[in-house]
């Protein structure tokens, strides 16, 4: 039989409260030490070599000594819980061992105890305990150039024009408790993006995606997130951005690193065209497999929870095919009402790595319409790290996307990019964007948009 006891302990300890120093002990030992030599000495006399030897030792120790005081503290008394194992017989007898007739009694003892520590540990618990019960503030700052030139198509207003949009994100990030934290994204947003002009079918600057209005200060996402379940379950609650949770890809998912051109950064049949109050949910179980649930109110127009909602639902799971490198493979569904009828929508992103430098990715997605037929989308594209790069910490990357409406409205746009890092904190992107729009009843127009992007994020 096996009992647990927990058995607070009533004694007090009758020592002094000062805890002895590191002299103290030193004074200690070297005292025996020297009472031991004197005793030799007198027992029987020992030669001068043996002498110099006793006292180098001596001489060692206190060094020893000096060294232990002046990197080591002695921490404050702590409470530590040990715990007891006894067997005892029906007469109360106690044992160390099992005996016959006897059994398993534990009970666990409150102690105090002192412990040693070196000086840079108790630095570093001080610095970690102060981050952990600060606000942290993080920015991150753009400006992006980018230039419109028509190559075919009737004449437009954008030829030759130039646009710049400049953007700053402040971000602040709270621990409140163990494993949650509260999030804001505060954004500022000015100038002038060439999908003004270029009425396309996606926006080829993906920095204005899903932010209302330009010229003032918007809070973009407010949430608490906390870990659940051995940290497997993450909930996230607040105003979120759901495209931060489904639809991820590991080389198209970045306005401010990766691609500019809104498609190559997100599905456009996710159909989310502003962030708003909402929940997501994440299961990992760290395992390579994961389940995500969220929904999203996608309109500041909206009067209750129930208008313009999204539900999106998501599993992925990593693989390595072939010995290739990992690869995830994600499916999600997602389900409106903001047309004012329940629409729905189904979509894959894959990045499989197939060498050290070389990331291939691909998405699909398609949705329901107002027409008989579905819009679709695809896209496709490569990113390339330490191959034909000026600098170690440079990559590049090229990528394909082709809308194709219910409507027949089509536009194929394709871009490449080459990001130069310039230091820890500050990077340059050069980017070439080519777009087709393919509209009904019109004439096909196209352009060519080079566009600069400089980024500082600290």
């Amino acid at each position: 039989m096996f009992t647990v006891r927990v058995v607070p302990s009533d004694r007090q300890d009758t020592r002094p409260n000062t805890p002895p120093t590191s002299r103290g002990w030193a004074l200690v030992v070297v005292g025996a030490v020297a009472g031991i030599v004197a005793h030799a000495s007198y027992a029987q006399p020992a030669g001068q070599a043996q002498q110099q030897d006793v006292q180098s030792r001596i001489d060692d120790l206190e060094a020893r000594m000096d060294e232990l005081e002046s990197t080591a503290v002695l921490s404050e008394p702590e409470t530590r819980v040990r715990r007891i194992e006894v067997w005892v017989d029906e007469n109360g007898t106690q044992y160390d061992q099992e005996m016959p007739g006897t059994e398993l009694v534990v009970t666990y003892q409150r102690e105090r105890v002192y412990r040693r520590q070196l000086v840079n540990e108790k630095i570093e618990a001080a610095i970690d305990d102060a981050a952990s019960n600060s606000v942290e503030v993080g920015v991150d700052a753009a400006i992006t150039l980018q230039h419109a030139l028509q190559d075919s198509g009737p004449e437009s207003i954008a030829d030759g024009n130039t646009y710049q949009l400049a953007s700053a994100d402040l971000f602040f990030t709270a621990g409140i408790a163990q494993y949650t934290v509260f999030f804001a994204d505060i954004v500022g947003l000015s100038g002038t993006p060439p999908d003004a002009e270029i009425q396309g079918l996606n926006l080829l600057n993906g920095y204005t995606a899903r932010l209302v209005n330009q010229n003032e200060l918007t809070l973009r996402e407010a949430w608490l997130m906390t870990e659940l379940l051995d940290q497997k379950l993450l909930l996230t609650a607040g105003r979120v951005d759901l495209t931060a949770f489904f639809d991820h890809n590991a080389v198209a998912n970045d306005e401010s690193s990766q691609f500019l051109s809104d498609p190559l950064v997100n599905n456009p049949m996710l159909g989310l065209s502003e962030n708003g109050a909402g929940l997501a949910a994440v299961f990992d179980p760290r395992n390579g497999f994961s389940a995500k649930f969220g929904y999203q109110q996608s309109s500041s127009s909206a009067t209750n929870l129930s208008d313009s909602l999204f539900y999106l639902a998501e599993v992925s799971q990593l693989f390595n095919p072939f010995g290739l490198g990992e690869g995830n493979y994600r499916v999600w569904y997602r389900k409106d009402n903001s047309s004012g009828v329940d629409r729905t929508g189904i979509g894959v992103s894959i990045d499989q790595r197939v060498s050290p430098g070389v990331v291939l990715f691909a998405r699909y997605g398609t949705a329901e319409a107002d027409t008989p037929d579905d819009d679709r989308f695809y896209s496709a594209g490569l990113e390339l790290h330490n191959a034909l790069t000026f600098n170690p910490d440079d990559y590049w990357g090229m990528g394909v996307a082709r809308t194709e409406l219910g409507t027949d409205d089509q536009e194929l746009l394709l871009e490449s990019y080459y990001k130069f890092q310039m230091t820890e904190k500050l990077t340059m992107t050069v980017h070439l964007t080519h777009v087709t729009e393919e509209p009904v009843g019109a004439e096909e127009t196209s352009y060519f948009v080079p566009g600069l992007r400089v980024q500082a994020s600290f």
